[in-house]
């Protein structure tokens, strides 16, 4: 399997959950933990190593956003990819064992879900091994309760012997800004939208509660980001060989109410010829039946680890 692959498939295991009942995955409908950063998300050779992570997810709930859950951060150390045998994938969860070490376990606001992960004694010893086996890696794992069960997502820090002469250890990317019809959309400044009022040529069909097709009005939106704090990093590319490359951005979109055209956007990509590669930028397109408010969530994540996110909300007049 090529490294592509392999890392696309890492970030589709980054996330595991028990009860995500929804049509689709932008849709946000019951309590859901959308994403886990721990800072840093690389621990290097060469680079000091801290004595704890910083852990923090982005669990949503749109009946009671403010809702209080048990939660329980744990973690552990797992093979490598190169070093997995027997098909295991690399973001399991930890195994129920003497391995795996909880941390906190109570209950707390789902707004404000974080904790501090100490780094084991062990890795700047396994930093300093000698070469030809890969290090374990950290996999941070997270459950949250919930009505249909509990929610586990599994964040993996990525433990590195040698990095290529020049290149930093990843941190996490920084999402700066979002634009929304054009204009700056703060965070803590809910946009008030007249709802239904735009021009015919920005309306488009989307399927109602009845299963009819409704005109609603379709919204500009776009991520702000530095491309010069993008990091540069060596990975295989479509040839296979060793080379250098920029991080490209993934933007995973979800909203309590209304839709987007995509789910996922990308950064601009100058090597892919595909009619996709057109940038960040997506469409918010309104629910088909007016509702009060909806909220919105861009969670951004660089491809090898490194992930953030912002919030932001809409009132419908």
């Amino acid at each position: 399997m090529s490294a592509r692959m392999m890392r696309a498939l890492g970030a589709f295991l980054s996330l595991t959950a028990c009860s995500y009942d929804f049509e689709r995955s932008s849709e946000v409908t019951d309590r859901r933990i959308l994403a886990v950063q721990v800072d840093p998300p690389e621990l290097a050779a060469g680079a000091p190593i801290p004595d704890s992570l910083q852990a923090r997810a982005l669990v949503v709930d749109p009946a009671d956003p403010l809702a209080i859950a048990e939660v329980r951060w744990s973690s552990c150390m797992r093979p490598a990819r190169a070093a997995v045998q027997g098909g295991r994938a690399e973001n399991t969860r930890c195994p129920e064992d003497e391995g795996t070490v909880l941390h906190a376990s109570g209950s707390t606001s789902i707004e404000s879900v974080s904790q501090r992960i100490p780094v084991s004694g062990d890795v700047p010893g396994m930093l300093a091994a000698a070469e030809g086996q890969p290090a374990p890696h950290i996999h941070v794992q997270l459950e949250v309760d919930s009505e249909k069960g509990p929610l586990v997502a599994v964040k993996q820090v990525t433990v590195t012997k040698s990095l290529p002469e020049g290149q930093e250890p990843n941190r996490n990317p920084v999402l700066q800004g979002l634009k929304l019809d054009g204009t700056d959309w703060l965070p803590d400044e809910p946009r008030v939208i007249t709802y239904g009022d735009c021009p015919e040529e920005r309306k488009k069909e989307v399927v109602g509660e009845d299963d009819n097709l409704v005109k609603v009005c379709e919204h500009d939106l776009e991520p702000i980001f530095d491309e010069a704090e993008l990091q540069f990093y060596e990975e295989r590319g479509f040839t296979g060989e060793l080379e250098l490359q920029r991080e490209r951005l993934r933007f995973a979109w979800f909203s309590t109410a209304g839709s987007f055209r995509q789910g996922v956007t990308r950064s601009f990509d100058p090597r892919d010829p595909t009619p996709n590669n057109v940038g960040p930028q997506n469409k918010f397109r309104e629910p088909p039946t007016r509702t009060e408010r909806a909220t919105l969530w861009v969670v951004v994540r660089d491809g090898r680890g490194g992930i953030t996110w912002t919030r932001r909300e809409v009132i419908f007049q």
